[in-house]
């Protein structure tokens, strides 16, 4: 999947010629990227894809722990960094997130059930849920991000001979460039474009391929990153995606449906993501402009919010074939004109520096500075005491640097029914 597909760092096997070394790492990316990064539930991942079917192992057990250290140089009182899911505490050595999964892919060119589970805990796990409505107030007690929070993945579905699949539950949202599972990404953070669309949908989607380059996508949802609907009607997503090669992937998704209690078709959200991806081993770049408006028939008036964004990312390889450093950077922004992403009337502009050495396999240091500046003249990120969002003295400008290590593992196992 395009939009979450860029997450892999990756690096060469030994040539033919070459003496083999059993201590050093020779997988072509970190061992579980193509399931952490792929949208499609039951898609082959890419190492195996290739194999015979009688050889493909469909099972997978894997996960990864993220720890981290943030300094953000406006000190809040809370330790939290506004704006943002992934990263959600600062001045603190955090477990930032954990997470374990199991999942069964298609057997290449067989109709095959296909399986996902993903369990995850953690500040990051909070924050990504924090949103969940409650239905029926405080006295609910079936949703809301306790029932939720601990719930990364869960979905269950099969794929045809011919490529085609269905599959339903919770499922990863291919909208944005990047995932809520960080070490697959070039940058640590994620963009404020990612913040602002969905990390996760639930509901059912058909995936279907049209010759050896094009897809098309049908989604049938909840709503808008919500696993509990808060309205009597559901939202569609529809999807196109265009893969002249294995370096270059382009897609476009629309987004329509209501997000508020008003149901009717004028009120319903339009949202518009076009993204595209070129990775090579030494050298990857991708963009994404989204575009989103929605008329509010939940207010007095009926206003219409409307919100747009764009990033840029880069990355290259600076040293190692099997050991890697790479660096990453990424300026983008996000006009939010009415407020109706993230609370505040504002134009929110970034700029990220990523550093990643690939210590082993399974274990990857990373450094990280990003700056954010709001052009909201009553500012927005949390400063010192000022720690709720209407709070005097919050700051325009945010200066953070990160600390991080991941140790991600995957395990294929497994035989194919004959």
């Amino acid at each position: 999947m395009l939009g979450i597909a860029l997450g892999a760092l990756a690096w060469t096997s030994p040539a033919p010629d070459e003496p083999v070394d059993e201590d050093l790492p020779r997988s072509s990316a970190m061992p579980g990227a193509e399931t952490a990064s792929r949208g499609d539930a039951g898609a082959a991942v890419a190492s195996e894809a290739a194999k015979d079917a009688d050889e493909f192992r469909p099972w997978e057990v894997g996960g990864f722990v993220d720890l981290n250290y943030a300094y953000n140089h406006n000190l809040p009182d809370s330790h939290v960094n506004r704006g943002t899911a992934a990263q959600p505490r600062t001045g603190e050595f955090t477990v930032n997130l954990a997470v374990a999964y199991i999942r069964r892919d298609a057997v290449p060119g067989r109709l095959s059930p296909t399986f996902e589970l993903a369990l995850q805990a953690g500040p990051a796990a909070d924050a990504l849920m924090v949103a969940e409505p409650t239905p029926g107030g405080e006295a609910s007690h079936f949703a809301g991000v306790e029932v939720w929070k601990h719930l990364a993945r869960a979905n269950v579905g099969f794929k045809t001979r011919r490529g085609t699949e269905f599959s339903g539950g919770m499922l990863l949202s291919p909208i944005g460039i990047g995932i809520h599972w960080t070490p697959y990404n070039w940058n640590y953070t994620p963009s404020w474009q990612l913040d602002g669309v969905p990390y996760y949908l639930a509901g059912v989607k058909v995936v279907h391929p049209i010759g050896e380059h094009h897809g098309l996508q049908l989604w049938v949802v909840n709503g808008w990153q919500t696993m509990t609907d808060n309205n009597k009607a559901p939202s569609l997503m529809f999807g196109y995606t265009y893969t002249p090669s294995t370096r270059l992937a382009i897609a476009e998704y629309a987004y329509v449906g209501p997000e508020t209690s008003d149901t009717r078709m004028g009120a319903w959200r339009m949202f518009s993501d076009t993204q595209f991806t070129y990775n090579t081993e030494r050298f990857g770049l991708a963009g994404v402009v989204d575009i989103g408006g929605e008329r509010r028939g939940d207010l007095p008036g009926r206003p219409t919010d409307l919100w747009a964004s764009a990033a840029l990312f880069t990355r290259w390889r600076v040293l190692g074939t099997r050991r890697t450093w790479d660096m990453a950077a990424r300026p983008e922004l996000f006009w939010d004109r009415d407020g109706r992403i993230f609370g505040v009337r504002q134009t929110l502009l970034a700029g990220t520096f990523t550093s990643d050495v690939r210590i082993a396999e399974n274990l990857l240091l990373r450094v990280e500075y990003r700056y954010d500046r709001s052009t909201n003249p009553a500012g927005f990120f949390y400063r010192g005491p000022a720690i709720t969002d209407d709070a005097k003295g919050l700051g325009r400008d945010q200066h953070t640097v990160f600390l991080a290590v991941a140790g991600v593992f995957a395990h294929r196992f497994g035989k194919p029914p004959r």
